[in-house]
């Protein structure tokens, strides 16, 4: 057997060994729970540069970081109103999910040029009339350097609440 086979053997056995009492030592989950999903949207400030990649970016991404903790509000006050309701209590947080939102409904920001980007190349077709006929016709194509900025940004959370 050469070195570098028993070598993966003897660290895929660690690796099994640590997983096998990482599992056992985890807590056994709450016997009842409560689960709600928050969303919120947050207007993007539009950057002052508005033609490169990096500072829309950076607007998306303070808009998202000010969109999670109102989604998770709205999370647990979805989730108190439930449990009161049900004649529950709510109690501490056993799982969050970051559930994505559909790129293409309206809610989030799916974009021109694909996820997550926001400047790209766009063509369009140049048309000019035929002036025997008054038809147009397609003549060629423009292409042009094109960055979208979006209007806002929307989270989506599903968290888990555990209830006694």
């Amino acid at each position: 057997m050469s070195r570098s086979r028993r070598r993966c053997l003897v660290a895929s056995a660690a690796i099994c060994v640590l997983c096998a009492s990482t599992a056992q030592a985890q807590a056994p989950a709450p016997e009842r729970t409560v689960a709600a999903q928050g969303v919120a949207s947050v207007k993007v400030v539009a950057p002052k540069d508005r033609r490169h990649e990096a500072p829309i970016r950076a607007a998306v991404e303070a808009a998202e970081a000010k969109s999670l903790p109102r989604a998770m509000a709205a999370a647990r006050e979805k989730a108190t109103t439930l449990a009161r309701l049900s004649g529950l209590t709510l109690g501490a947080i056993v799982s969050v999910s970051d559930a994505q939102v559909s790129p293409y409904g309206p809610f989030g920001f799916y974009g021109t040029f694909g996820p997550d980007r926001f400047c790209g190349t766009v063509r369009s077709a140049i048309f000019k009339t035929d002036k025997t006929t008054g038809k147009r016709k397609r003549v060629g194509v423009r292409t042009r350097h094109t960055c979208r900025v979006p209007s806002t940004v929307t989270s989506s959370l599903t968290v888990t609440f555990a209830a006694s």
